[in-house]
């Protein structure tokens, strides 16, 4: 990737689009500071993300995969493993904001409930929103979605929009997606085309541009 220059906007959801290969992730890793650009910067609120700085950033990153990493225990374990300082009520209340709460109360022992290897004893779209309910935990500045809704059927790609919507307003969101329904979402488009940055705007303003990726998107959809 070269020449880049981009803004990721704060407190609101941005989500980076385009053809497998052409340059997402590699974003991402330069935005969360796990790969290190050869020139230029990254800033963070318009400070330099320098190496003394970036322990404290990466502190402040949950990240969310496509695949969801459950540990062999209950529920309860999969999320205060990683967060043991949590009270009950906080837990509770990333399992409300992860659209996850109200299924875990229907488990056969609720949030005791073991969920298996790999969480075998849930489905896709429920492993998915225990994971996301773990990283809203830490109450992060930054939540990054890697196509976490690319293998979930539309009911709980509907529940994570939901989620998005009911952020609080002090998260930002970097948001990797091929589905339109996912995008619109997003308060701010990102297309990245070989390792280049296409187009940036709002979701209406690049849809409207007939040679658009989205306007192709639409089409394919």
């Amino acid at each position: 990737m070269e020449h880049l220059e981009l803004s990721v906007p704060a407190c609101r959801v941005t989500a980076l689009v385009g053809r497998s290969g052409a340059g997402k992730s590699t974003l991402v890793d330069l935005i969360t500071g796990f790969l290190t650009p050869s020139a230029g910067q990254i800033r963070i609120d318009d400070t330099p993300l320098t190496p003394e700085r970036m322990d404290a950033w990466r502190k402040c990153i949950s990240y969310v995969p496509q695949e969801p990493l459950l540990l062999n225990g209950t529920v309860r374990e999969n999320i205060l493993r990683f967060h043991p300082e949590l009270t009950e009520e906080q837990l509770i209340r990333a399992l409300q904001r992860a659209q996850a709460w109200d299924f875990v109360q229907r488990l056969p022992q609720g949030m005791d409930t073991f969920v298996g290897d790999r969480g075998v004893r849930l489905s896709g779209g429920e492993r998915q929103r225990i994971v996301l309910a773990r990283a809203l935990a830490s109450d992060p500045a930054l939540l990054v979605l890697d196509e976490a809704t690319a293998s979930l059927d539309y009911e709980n790609e509907y529940l994570i929009r939901q989620v998005l919507r009911n952020l609080d307003k002090h998260i930002t969101v970097l948001l990797i997606a091929h589905r339109i329904s996912t995008i619109r979402s997003a308060d701010h488009v990102i297309v990245v085309e070989n390792g280049k940055i296409q187009q940036q705007g709002s979701f209406a303003e690049l849809l409207a541009q007939p040679d658009s990726y989205l306007a192709r998107m639409l089409e394919m959809e």
